[in-house]
């Protein structure tokens, strides 16, 4: 089926049937995950997935509809359901598609061709493998479960305007659950390796140690007074909080003042030191794509810059009632309207060496485990159950669990005083190590 003739076809009919402007995504997706216990494999799934959803303009009123069926008559039903729904929707003047700039695509590095020639047996060994090692690692861990997954993504989309695109990516992904036990103590630990090249995936034994290693870092945790201390995110728990702040940088929040960072466009919200940055062109990056899911071209481009808070992450329509010009960062699935999301987005790395930012901290906390949501993006309040190590005169000196941590997002962007050199992509939003001056820990 050539999906680009597909979607050209609904895109004229549209306009025959009445509608203004017009754009069609479609997607279709290749899914395969294994999951094991014990040896034996406690589910497998292989899966294909499509999907096409139609967004037409009427007298600027926006109908949208989508269907998984991809026959004649589905197609021409879905098309006149959305303009049925445009012609009895709400008009807004910024309810248009995105202007076509004409670019030319970027080649990115975003699809591995090995997955094909990856057998499921092979597959299911590396899953088998990543057990084997951890059980092997300390007699104190069990292994909750192990699991290999892969997904090729097609993407086309088109519009009345001109714009007319398609492209696939690969994501393989594996990792380790597990639980040490000592002394009537159990921790659980989890570690992950993903990537769009299945070569670019730490190795099985790795991926094992590192999660048994964690679970066992936090055997025999003490308790420790509650007071304000220095904070130390790893890359693993980093990520959450710089989470937040592309929360808090959506243009749909900052336009709805359902962001603290509303209206602070311009304004110093950081130290110097610190730059976020959302990239949709890194090469072999989750996030990555020639252009996103309006047809406008993603780039490199600095969220807070030395402490500035430069832009928010936008769409076309979001992009015009804020007065400003589309970032690509428009994301939709095939049954959802485009909004704004993160592509790559990073705390861009120091030059501390993780074991130098500990070393700077007389009595505080380094942070390995992060639970619940806790967080307010209205008002920046941030409380969230958390596990870690404790450091004593710059050395790690025991466990600790069960405890909170709480402050002000706008305080710990501020805080933040050491920065890491050691940016690790889990996902598609990152940072290296970094030290947060002071927050509030309870235990």
């Amino acid at each position: 089926m050539d999906l680009i003739e597909l979607a050209k076809s609904i895109i004229s009919r549209a306009i025959q049937k009445g509608a203004d402007e017009c754009d069609v995504f479609i997607a279709m997706d290749e899914e395969f995950s294994v999951v094991i216990k014990d040896e034996e494999i406690e589910s497998i799934k292989n899966a294909i997935t499509k999907g096409l959803g139609i967004r037409v303009f009427k007298d600027k009123k926006i109908g949208f509809a989508y269907t998984t069926d991809f026959s004649h008559f589905a197609l021409e039903k879905v098309t006149e359901e959305a303009i049925s729904l445009a012609q009895n929707s709400t008009p807004e003047p910024e309810n248009s598609l995105p202007e076509n700039d004409n670019f030319k695509s970027k080649e990115i590095k975003i699809f591995d061709p090995s997955i094909y020639s990856i057998s499921i047996e092979e597959k299911i060994k590396i899953a088998k493998e990543i057990e084997r090692k951890a059980k092997s690692h300390d007699r104190r861990i069990k292994v909750e479960s192990t699991g290999f997954g892969n997904l090729i993504q097609r993407r086309t989309i088109a519009n009345s305007n001109g714009f007319i695109g398609q492209y696939e990516g690969t994501i393989f992904e594996i990792y380790c659950s597990t639980i040490a036990t000592e002394n009537s103590n159990s921790q659980t630990g989890f570690y992950n390796s993903i990537g769009r090249f299945i070569d670019d995936l730490e190795p099985p034994e790795n991926v094992a140690i590192k999660s048994s290693e964690r679970a066992i870092k936090l055997l025999n945790p003490r308790k420790i007074k509650t007071g304000k201390y220095p904070i130390i995110f790893d890359p693993t728990t980093g990520p959450v909080i710089i989470s937040y702040i592309a929360t808090a940088t959506n243009g749909k929040n900052s336009f709805k003042k359902m962001s603290f960072l509303s209206d602070k466009i311009g304004e110093r919200i950081a130290g110097e030191n610190v730059t976020i940055i959302d990239d949709g062109c890194l090469d072999k990056k989750i996030g990555s794509k020639p252009f996103d899911d309006e047809g406008i071209e993603t780039k490199e481009k600095a969220i807070i810059e030395n402490g500035v808070l430069k832009t928010f992450l936008l769409d076309s329509i979001t992009a015009k009632k804020l007065g400003q010009v589309p970032t690509g960062n428009a994301y939709r699935r095939y049954n959802t309207l485009p909004s704004p999301s993160p592509l790559n987005f990073y705390l861009k790395p120091g030059d501390k060496d993780p074991e130098a930012i500990i070393k700077q901290v007389k009595e505080g906390l380094l942070v390995t485990k992060l639970i619940g949501f806790g967080v307010d993006i209205v008002s920046g309040n941030i409380s969230k159950g958390a596990s870690g190590l404790w450091i004593e005169n710059g050395e790690i000196a025991f466990a600790v669990d069960k405890i909170t941590i709480a402050d002000n997002l706008s305080n710990i962007l501020r805080k933040i005083s050491l920065i890491g050199n050691d940016l690790i992509f889990y996902g598609n939003i990152a940072s290296p190590t970094f030290l947060v001056e002071e927050m509030t820990v309870a235990s």
